[in-house]
């Protein structure tokens, strides 16, 4: 993958062999046709429905798609279906994970039914690390770095009132993943999870008795995220092929939550559930075939865009097609260099300290009078710790001078960005960069872990309350990487920096990058990811993991 060269639906998965279990309906058969969509050289489709499997694989064609009977409670047919393929493709590049079932009722604690447990488990957690096992045996004698990605939940994350037993085994696929992330980062095998919540499938049948239509209505009016569709197969489809892809090359570990401000609880017996639907248009088509670029015609604003993070995101949006990026930032130099190597006529530069709230009133406010509208707005300035300061000896003065730019900043941009969007009635995307210490406790630098958690905060609060408006509020958690900022702070050169990070990931063979980081923005900002909002979307190759 190129620097600064989008991956178009035709190349994204080019020359690769994927396997889908549960394959042959739902969320499988539509990553089947998702992934040959997007340039897959061949996909094996694994279920126990043979007839409708080999449909779909005849529909996609046999010399690209083809349809294996496999039973995924059986680990000698799940080994038998990985040593085909490997046999008659020569490697496994993508595992797709996805056969699973619904519980036989909606049984509590009190009254579970081992029997029906036990059915439950040999499915949806047994045949779970069956297929993930074999999958990566075959990846690691082939030597590749691959991609196993798992069907969780949006039951996963949560507890529930009933459902006990497949609320269980959706929790122990989420363990499932976060242990094989960390033992199969060394062989640079990447693991991760997506968690739909309610779509019209036959598994959300078994749990609501309603018709299509009647079930549509109960997700679209308990979806806060409000964008005029009802979330499909489609849409989980898309999140796998963007796992699947070298645009996630440094995501593993990852529950790829996308919450769209989603409660069921009225409609799903008092279940209180976070629901993770995730929308990736990886482009969009014209009406000729001609492929449009992802940010085709959006004005960007990025603060902290002259350096590190920010610059890269800079050249990426301009890449990908954006009419206008304002670099907002307050090294006026750096700034308006970053901005003539873009080109004037689709980048500019403008002063910025977003400590001030009148600057980001008024950079946002000039951005719109000049280019009559704001779709993106990337909050990323920040700075670090000024020393590694425990709670014992926190200075309360450069907590203020952190907190001031990495909380207090961070909000005024959301909150002046918003209000153009409301205002003009734009289904605008809101970015900020937190840090993977805004999920973890960190042994020094107490401020910055505090400021980074604030982030989360303010994410998470302003995408409930902007999601009416159709506005999306998300952020990007790297962890370390060498950039001016992290490279000033430590004292050391960008080479020995890394050097250190790179300790600190179980994945290995790659290294983070800032452009790793500017990719999850490039999602996040487009409408690839029209459905994903107070999300934490993490890239620290399974830092947080371990």
């Amino acid at each position: 993958m190129t620097e600064h060269s989008p991956l178009t639906p035709k190349t994204k998965l080019h020359g690769k062999v994927a396997v889908v279990t549960g394959g042959a309906s739902g969320i499988g058969e539509a990553t089947a046709r998702k992934f040959a969509a997007d340039g897959a050289r061949a996909v094996v489709i694994a279920d126990i429905q043979d007839e409708k499997g080999q449909n779909v694989a005849a529909s996609i064609g046999l010399e690209r798609s083809t349809y294996v009977h496999c039973d995924v409670t059986d680990e000698a047919q799940v080994a038998a279906l990985i040593d085909s393929t490997v046999q008659k493709y020569g490697q496994v590049d993508v595992m797709f994970s996805n056969a699973g079932v619904p519980c036989e009722s909606d049984q509590t604690i009190l009254d579970l039914d081992l029997v029906a447990y036990d059915k439950v488990f040999a499915v949806n957690a047994r045949g779970m690390a069956a297929c993930v096992k074999h999958a990566a045996r075959a990846m690691v004698e082939g030597g590749v770095r691959g991609s196993v990605i798992c069907t969780a939940s949006n039951l996963a994350s949560i507890g529930t009132e009933k459902y006990t037993d497949y609320t269980m085994s959706k929790h122990a696929v989420l363990g499932l993943v976060r242990s094989a992330s960390l033992q199969l980062g060394a062989r640079g095998i990447r693991v991760n999870a997506v968690s739909p919540g309610p779509l019209r499938t036959p598994l959300l049948k078994a749990f609501i008795d309603r018709s299509e239509e009647e079930q549509d209505k109960m997700i679209e009016a308990s979806l806060s995220l409000k964008n005029g569709r009802t979330p499909s197969v489609e849409n989980v489809a898309d999140a796998v092929s963007f796992l699947a892809s070298d645009e996630s090359e440094f995501i593993t570990g990852h529950n790829l939550a996308v919450d769209g401000d989603y409660s069921i609880t009225a409609n799903l017996n008092s279940i209180s559930i976070q629901n993770i639907y995730l929308r990736i248009r990886i482009m969009t088509t014209t009406a000729d075939g001609n492929s449009k670029p992802k940010l085709h015609g959006k004005v960007a604003i990025i603060t902290g865009g002259a350096s590190g993070i920010g610059e890269a995101t800079a050249r990426l949006f301009a890449d990908n097609g954006t009419a206008m990026v304002v670099i907002a930032d307050i090294q006026d130099e750096l700034g308006r260099q970053v901005a003539q190597s873009i080109g004037a006529g689709r980048c500019t530069y403008a002063r910025c300290d977003v400590t001030d709230e009148e600057q980001v009133k008024f950079t946002v406010d000039w951005t719109v009078q000049k280019y009559h509208r704001l779709d993106i707005m990337f909050c990323n300035a920040g700075i670090c710790s000024s020393q590694p300061q425990t709670v014992l000896d926190l200075d309360l003065s450069t907590f203020d001078r952190l907190l001031e730019v990495n909380a207090r900043g961070v909000a005024a941009c959301v909150k002046h960005a918003a209000r153009a969007m409301v205002e003009r009635r734009v289904r605008g995307s809101v970015v900020c960069t937190a840090s993977v210490a805004a999920s973890v406790g960190l042994r020094t630098r107490t401020d910055y872990c505090m400021s980074k958690h604030a982030v989360l905060g303010l994410v998470r609060s302003a995408s409930l309350q902007l999601g009416k408006h159709g506005v999306r509020v998300n952020c990007v958690s790297p962890s370390g990487l060498a950039t001016p900022l992290t490279c000033g702070a430590n004292g050391v050169e960008a080479e020995e920096l890394e050097k250190r990070y790179e300790r600190s990931s179980c994945l290995k063979g790659v290294v983070l990058k800032t452009r790793h980081v500017a990719d999850a923005v490039l999602f996040l900002a487009s409408d690839e990811s029209e459905f994903v909002t107070g999300h934490n979307l993490e890239v620290h190759g399974g830092f947080t993991s371990a």
